[in-house]
Protein backbone atom coordinates (compact mmCIF):
# COMPACT_ATOMS: atom_id res chain seq x y z
CA UNK A 1 0.00 0.00 0.00
CA UNK A 2 1.26 3.58 -1.08
CA UNK A 3 1.67 5.94 2.04
CA UNK A 4 1.26 8.93 -0.36
CA UNK A 5 -0.48 10.05 -3.41
CA UNK A 6 2.57 10.15 -5.98
CA UNK A 7 -0.12 11.30 -9.21
CA UNK A 8 -1.04 13.98 -6.82
CA UNK A 9 2.49 14.67 -5.91
CA UNK A 10 3.72 14.81 -8.88
CA UNK A 11 1.56 16.47 -10.78
CA UNK A 12 1.85 19.10 -7.80
CA UNK A 13 6.01 19.43 -9.13
CA UNK A 14 5.03 19.70 -12.51
CA UNK A 15 2.37 22.32 -11.68
CA UNK A 16 5.16 24.05 -10.06
CA UNK A 17 7.80 24.01 -13.10
CA UNK A 18 9.81 20.61 -12.52
CA UNK A 19 10.05 18.27 -15.46
CA UNK A 20 7.74 15.40 -15.75
CA UNK A 21 10.80 12.92 -15.36
CA UNK A 22 12.02 14.56 -12.40
CA UNK A 23 9.08 14.94 -10.96
CA UNK A 24 7.48 11.24 -10.97
CA UNK A 25 11.18 10.60 -9.50
CA UNK A 26 10.63 12.48 -6.65
CA UNK A 27 7.19 11.23 -6.00
CA UNK A 28 8.59 7.82 -6.00
CA UNK A 29 11.27 9.05 -3.50
CA UNK A 30 8.84 10.43 -1.21
CA UNK A 31 6.03 7.24 -1.36
CA UNK A 32 9.31 5.13 -0.43
CA UNK A 33 10.62 7.01 2.31
CA UNK A 34 7.05 7.56 3.97
CA UNK A 35 6.36 3.72 2.74
CA UNK A 36 9.81 2.64 4.64
CA UNK A 37 8.52 4.85 8.03
CA UNK A 38 5.17 3.76 7.95
CA UNK A 39 5.82 0.73 9.96
CA UNK A 40 8.32 2.41 12.34
CA UNK A 41 4.97 4.49 13.49
CA UNK A 42 3.88 4.30 17.25
CA UNK A 43 0.16 3.54 17.94
CA UNK A 44 -1.91 4.44 20.34
CA UNK A 45 -2.27 0.72 21.10
CA UNK A 46 1.73 0.99 21.63
CA UNK A 47 1.35 3.66 23.79
CA UNK A 48 -1.77 2.15 26.03
CA UNK A 49 0.52 -1.45 26.04
CA UNK A 50 3.54 0.25 27.47
CA UNK A 51 1.44 2.56 30.10
CA UNK A 52 -0.07 -0.95 31.20
CA UNK A 53 3.18 -2.23 31.75
CA UNK A 54 4.69 0.24 33.45
CA UNK A 55 1.41 0.67 35.64
CA UNK A 56 1.82 -2.91 36.64
CA UNK A 57 5.43 -2.73 37.22
CA UNK A 58 5.10 0.56 39.75
CA UNK A 59 2.35 -1.33 41.63
CA UNK A 60 4.59 -4.37 41.82
CA UNK A 61 7.31 -1.80 43.26
CA UNK A 62 4.94 -0.54 45.89
CA UNK A 63 4.22 -3.47 47.07
CA UNK A 64 7.12 -4.95 47.53
CA UNK A 65 8.01 -1.71 49.66
CA UNK A 66 5.22 -2.12 51.93
CA UNK A 67 6.24 -5.68 52.67
CA UNK A 68 9.66 -4.08 53.28
CA UNK A 69 8.09 -1.80 55.51
CA UNK A 70 6.28 -4.27 57.63
CA UNK A 71 9.27 -6.42 58.20
CA UNK A 72 11.02 -2.56 60.43
CA UNK A 73 9.57 -2.81 64.32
Amino acid sequence: MSATDTLRTAETLREAGVPDRQAAAHARAVDEACTDRAGQLVTRADLYRALLIQTAANAALVGGLLALFRLIP
